[in-house]
């Protein structure tokens, strides 16, 4: 079946299409017009992009042959030609991302716009959108981005990079403002007057500041007053002059930096409440039990830094980590970038706030739970957090983790243990309607339990769920 992407209706030179494949990946072909085809023939023919796609920078592309059914599909939807391109296992969105992922992605984009120039090619966007991750890796998706550079033709995309990148990088490392719920709010970016208000006073000299948020709020708004309507730039730009941009932007980035601080969930390997042999039997209960499904995607929801993350990605070719603390996960990432496992995908957000469909219908930018479903998602220590923390009733967070068709790793925290009663500080509610019986009642409607371990002397329980038929 041939499904369009909801994101790629923007670009009139050609759509993207899945089609579904074994293993619970899929092919991702992009349709073509005749011009699109000719400028990516001519692309995929430039040995810097053939290293660029080697050294995994670029997703591989391959124009596809009249003989392959997916070329068939795609021109009975209307296109020229069609394209592939290697599929990653996991769609994630910058509003998603720690810190130093955005960082990463921005130094990615910056690398391939010089290795481009030099080459006499340009890329005409600049959007964290363009970039998806295997693992750790970040990886450039949108190839027909590349197009040949008309020597002096200004960077139209610098903007776009300010707004996107280094607008969001800037405020969470000079004023330590996270930045996902402005990107999740404003998919565009954070325009250079919107920024400019939050760097008022001495704060517009912070580094690069002045040049790329304020001095560009001001033109701005001077264009605004002449033309109304911001008018479209027809400056020239030497290849010297964009060389020597590229390179202070890199320069300023690399040098942005974001110090967690040690909040309790990000001390969780040290803070836990396990002695060390029931930890370590908790350990050996998810590797024995990930070893023995060997899953494709995994979800570790509520990762903290991710100590049960690196023992699924043992045996499993992908692990999304996802918490809400954003400490935890750039630890996290910073963590396993350096030592591995490199099949990790941390992502900063509230399980209790899903990031929704966004964008034109809701379905520009598909919600988190409606990208893919995992094969196993691990669920420790979680509940009685959604429960107490978030005020979610059991029956809704034991149905959705149902929806998800996945076997279930779940750990439930009894009324006793002292986790969940130092949940209870300072609340009034005391969440009667959360325990042992309850659970196990609302578990038992949506799932068999294959396995069951007790731990903490019974003041907690493992299970291995899997679900039933809807």
């Amino acid at each position: 079946m041939l499904s369009a992407d909801g994101g790629s209706f923007k670009d009139p030179a050609g759509r993207v299409y899945r089609i579904a494949a074994e293993a619970g990946k899929s092919r991702i072909v992009r349709g073509l017009n005749d011009a699109a085809a000719a400028t990516m023939a001519a692309l995929l023919s430039e040995p810097f992009f053939r290293r660029l796609a080697a050294d995994g920078d670029v997703a591989r592309t391959t124009l596809l042959g009249s003989d392959d059914p997916a070329f068939r599909r795609v021109v009975a939807a209307g296109w020229d030609a069609a394209a592939e391109h290697e599929a990653v296992d996991f769609v994630t969105w910058p509003y998603e991302w720690p810190f130093s992922m955005l960082k990463d992605a921005a130094l990615l984009q910056l690398r391939l716009l010089e290795t481009s120039v030099q080459n006499d090619w340009i890329l005409k966007d600049a959007t964290p959108f363009n970039v998806q991750w295997a693992g750790m890796r970040p990886v450039f998706i949108d190839v027909p981005s590349f197009v040949p550079w008309a020597g002096g033709e200004y960077w139209q995309g610098y903007r776009q990079f300010c707004a996107t990148f280094l607008t969001p990088l800037l405020l969470t490392a000079h004023l330590g403002i996270p930045f996902q719920p402005l990107l999740r709010s404003q998919l565009e970016g954070i325009p250079p007057e919107d920024a400019a208000r939050y760097f008022y006073g001495l704060r517009r000299f912070k580094r690069g500041v002045l040049s790329h948020i304020w001095f560009p709020a001001k033109a701005e708004a001077r264009v605004r007053r002449r033309s109304g309507d911001g008018g479209r730039s027809r400056r020239r730009q030497s290849k010297t002059m964009l060389l020597a941009l590229l390179d202070s932007l890199k320069r300023l980035v690399a040098r942005l930096s974001y110090g967690p601080s040690r909040s309790n969930w990000s001390q969780y390997a040290e803070t836990h409440s396990y002695d060390a042999a029931d930890f370590e039997r908790k350990r050996d209960f998810v590797l024995r039990h990930t070893a023995a499904l060997r899953p494709g995607l995994t979800w570790d929801l509520g990762a903290n830094t991710g100590a049960f993350s690196r023992l699924a990605a043992k045996h499993s070719r992908t692990v999304v980590a996802v918490d809400s603390d954003q400490d935890a996960v750039e630890l996290l990432y910073r963590e396993v970038r350096a030592s591995g496992p490199q099949n990790i995908i941390p992502l900063v957000m509230d399980l209790a706030n899903l990031s929704p469909g966004q964008g034109w219908a809701g379905r520009e930018r598909p919600a988190f739970d409606q990208r893919r479903n995992p094969d196993l998602a691990l669920c420790l220590a979680l509940v009685h957090h959604m429960r107490v923390s978030a005020n979610i009733p059991l029956p809704l967070f034991i149905g959705w983790l149902h929806s998800l068709n996945a076997t279930v790793i779940l750990e439930f925290i009894g009324r006793d243990d002292e986790m969940f009663q130092k949940l209870l500080d300072n609340k009034r509610e005391d969440y009667a309607d959360y325990n042992t019986e309850n659970f196990a009642a609302e578990v038992g409607r949506r799932f068999s339990i294959s396995e069951r371990l007790e731990l903490k002397g019974g003041k907690r329980s493992l299970f291995l769920l899997e679900p039933l038929p809807h």
